[in-house]
């Protein structure tokens, strides 16, 4: 299993993705790299090759041992609003078979070669245009809000309160949400929480123990971790280290 953690997405390729029913904050896509997968929403089975779907759906996928790509996305971001018009106010959108043919071979036959942030960038903006997504980039003009994105990208501590940040930056609490999200297009507490998702993983690849790797990301306990890591991913730490690759990229995609 391949993971790249970008700023506010998630990007997972694997042919060993199998989640219980569960639901999270992102807005997730998942694509077949091969044949047709099953997931159950809402009660529901579908059978399908592409699907999106909006955030708090509770969904089951069997992945019926094919390969698949899986995008997750903070919901609040811009990326995540793109999807979240297609979906159109429903809980779900199937991409159209026709589209997914070229899209799939693209993502076969390319994910492999990323190695860093360049490539990675150019792979995803070449697959959001497959799935005719138009996504254009939002610029961060608040030196305040760089800073506070410099210090995560950088940080070596656990404290990842939004007071802590408001305080190193001269701002309320309020305001720093309020200035973040406009600059970003995502709200600071999804993106801090995503972050601490992305540190622990990375962590644990680096070889520190899950207990460790939680505790020094930020979060409360193990368990604590465990939890929001099965609440959004629908696996343990356990099941994402087994045979997989972790890539940290410097997207604000």
């Amino acid at each position: 299993m391949n993971l790249y953690g970008a700023d506010h997405h998630l990007l997972v390729v694997g042919d060993t993705i199998e989640a219980d029913s569960h639901k999270h904050s992102f807005v997730q896509v998942t694509l077949s790299l091969g044949l047709a997968y099953e997931i159950e929403i809402g009660g529901e089975c579908f059978r399908c090759s592409g699907i999106a779907i909006d955030s708090n759906v509770v969904h089951r996928l069997n992945g019926l041992g094919q390969p698949l790509l899986l995008l997750l996305m903070d919901s609040t971001s811009d990326l995540a609003a793109c999807f979240k018009r297609r979906i159109g106010g429903h809980s779900l959108y199937v991409f159209p078979e026709e589209m997914l043919d070229t899209t799939s071979e693209f993502a076969r036959g390319n994910y492999q070669a990323i190695g860093d942030s360049a490539s990675y960038t150019s792979f995803l903006l070449q697959l959001l245009r497959l799935l005719g997504v138009d996504y254009i980039q939002r610029t961060v003009k608040d030196r305040r809000i760089a800073e506070v994105i410099h210090l995560l990208k950088e940080c070596d501590s656990s404290e990842h309160s939004v007071g802590a940040f408001s305080e190193q930056v001269n701002l309320s609490d309020s305001r720093l949400s309020h200035l973040f999200k406009e600059n970003t297009g995502i709200s600071l507490s999804g993106y801090l929480t995503l972050h601490k998702l992305q540190k622990a993983i990375y962590l644990i690849f680096a070889g520190r123990s899950i207990t460790d790797a939680a505790l020094t990301a930020g979060f409360d306990s193990p368990s604590h971790f465990a939890a929001t890591g099965k609440k959004l991913l629908g696996m343990t730490a356990k099941e994402i280290r087994k045979d997989s690759v972790f890539l940290k990229v410097a997207c604000s995609l």
